[in-house]
């Protein structure tokens, strides 16, 4: 999306659970979040032997900010990793991201992209700068239990913390640097088997859910709409396990031998 290729990467600030294990996955969280909203995920994961890694995008979290955020910079600081995980799993941005290592990186075995933003009009794009603008400014937990009564107590604190440290003008960043916004192209370059599960579009959802399962084929793409809004893995973290489980069949299956196609 940038002709001017991946800028340089910055080192991320990662959470880690499992150090020890003998696969490896990878999970991406969206704008205005950090790599703790996969608490859920992560624990399921570390439980069943893999070493779960979700980093701080730069200008989240913990993780340095810098002078770009475009989607080739983003994937380039993610790359400083590792690459070909078992398993990547990405939402909102970090779907984005996904799509992007996805379509240049042929090791990446399995992913699992819940809500990505695949693409981005101009009049969708300022509506969500607005939210997002706001969200940077920092919530508090009453804001963040009102709008989403479904979610539990530590997605909502997580969220609070998260915001706290997301300043506005990296939200600008994210969106100016990546205008035009459009990742459809790339699914053609895919090579892993791909779940995405697109959110309720009434309800914040940002996957168009009819292109997305026209493109899907059942065997290497999959998709599934599920009845939530954009935060999917908060609001209904079964059906994104649900999801991983169907590109891995052996994802929550503790104890596997150690094939390094694997980690």
């Amino acid at each position: 999306m940038d002709p001017r290729g991946a800028g340089p990467p910055v080192r991320l600030q990662t959470h880690v659970s499992n150090p020890s294990g003998r696969r490896w996955a990878l999970l991406i969280h969206g704008l205005c979040s950090d790599g703790t909203c996969w608490w859920r995920l992560g624990s399921s994961l570390a439980a069943a032997g893999w070493l779960v890694v979700a980093p701080d995008l730069r200008g989240h979290g913990r993780s340095p900010t810098a002078d770009r955020f475009d989607l080739a910079t983003l994937a380039a600081d993610v790359r400083t990793l590792g690459s070909g995980p078992g398993l990547l799993v990405g939402h909102s941005l970090g779907g984005a991201i996904a799509a992007h290592l996805l379509a240049t990186d042929e090791r990446i075995a399995a992913a699992v992209l819940v809500d990505p933003v695949m693409d981005l009009r101009p009049s969708v794009r300022e509506g969500l700068r607005q939210q997002l603008r706001a969200e940077a400014h920092g919530l508090d937990a009453a804001q963040v239990r009102t709008a989403n009564p479904d979610w539990s107590e530590r997605d909502v604190w997580r969220k609070v913390t998260a915001t706290a440290l997301v300043t506005p003008d990296v939200v600008d960043a994210v969106l100016d640097d990546n205008d035009p916004w459009d990742l459809w192209a790339s699914v053609e370059a895919w090579r892993a088997p791909v779940a995405w599960l697109s959110a309720d579009p009434a309800r914040g959802g940002l996957l168009d859910p009819v292109r997305a399962a026209a493109l899907a084929d059942g065997r290497r793409l999959h998709h599934e709409s599920v009845d939530a809004g954009h935060s999917i893995h908060r609001e209904r973290p079964d059906r994104v396990e649900a999801a991983v489980t169907r590109v891995r069949p052996d994802a929550f299956v503790p104890d596997l031998g150690d094939d390094p196609a694997d980690r």
